[in-house]
């Protein structure tokens, strides 16, 4: 089964299109806007990507240049409003693969979908980078962190994960409902005061393992969330 990624702040355009790629077959990942579209894909292995151009916070066009340096490999589509022919023409400047202009067949996307994957038969390697943090760096392709100053200590994958987010959205308020839907992969519900303790725990055993100078940048806004504050 393919996977894709559907990124749109239309929340109705969004659920009709989860709907018709599901009903052909496809499994589907969503994002509302840009930010937690990249989050995405540096999270979980997607096939092709189909982006609205005009989504908040990280724009379509923008997330395709983060995508070129950081995604290499991963097809994309842009959905672009009706007559605009220079998005359409950036669109595919900055490395889409196709566009496709609303309103919209659901058959035409279908058949343009068909038509990209085609030519990637096989699922594009999830990047792998490695992420600095005072005093060492998170390796990600061994999962664990290595310290500048020698020595390294392993990770489990729930501590690589939440570190890995902290460190791929800097310096802005994580609210512990984020964190559990987009580390943990669920909602949160009427028992959240059982999740939310499981991500205070994974926390600070991760700060335990990172050492006195990195656990410094974790922040705890009471009865918020939590912030990574990047050094100065």
């Amino acid at each position: 089964m393919r996977t894709i990624l559907v990124a749109e702040d239309d929340s109705s355009i969004r659920r009709g299109l989860t709907d018709a790629l599901e009903g052909a077959g496809y499994a589907v990942l969503t994002a509302s806007d840009g930010e937690k579209a990249l989050a995405t894909l540096l999270s979980q292995p997607v096939d092709l990507a189909l982006l609205d151009v005009n989504m908040p916070v990280v724009t379509g066009f923008k997330l395709l240049k983060i995508m070129a340096k950081e995604c290499p490999g991963i097809p994309s589509i842009v959905l672009t409003a009706h007559g605009e022919e220079k998005d359409r023409v950036k669109g595919l400047e900055l490395g889409a693969d196709d566009y496709v202009v609303k309103p919209f067949s659901v058959a035409e996307l279908l058949a343009r979908i068909s038509a990209v994957l085609r030519r990637y038969p096989t699922r594009a390697p999830m990047a792998v980078q490695d992420l600095a943090f005072p005093g060492g760096s998170l390796d990600s392709q061994r999962r664990c962190a290595v310290f500048t100053a020698g020595g390294e200590t392993a990770l489990t994958d729930m501590e690589f994960k939440l570190f890995r987010y902290f460190l791929t959205h800097p310096d802005r308020l994580i609210t512990q409902a984020e964190l559990l839907m987009r580390v943990w992969g669920m909602e949160e519900k009427r028992d959240k005061k059982d999740k939310t303790r499981t991500v205070a725990v994974t926390l600070a055993r991760l700060k335990e393992k990172l050492g006195e100078e990195a656990a410094g940048c974790f922040e705890n806004v009471r009865g918020r969330g939590y912030r990574w504050n990047s050094p100065t």
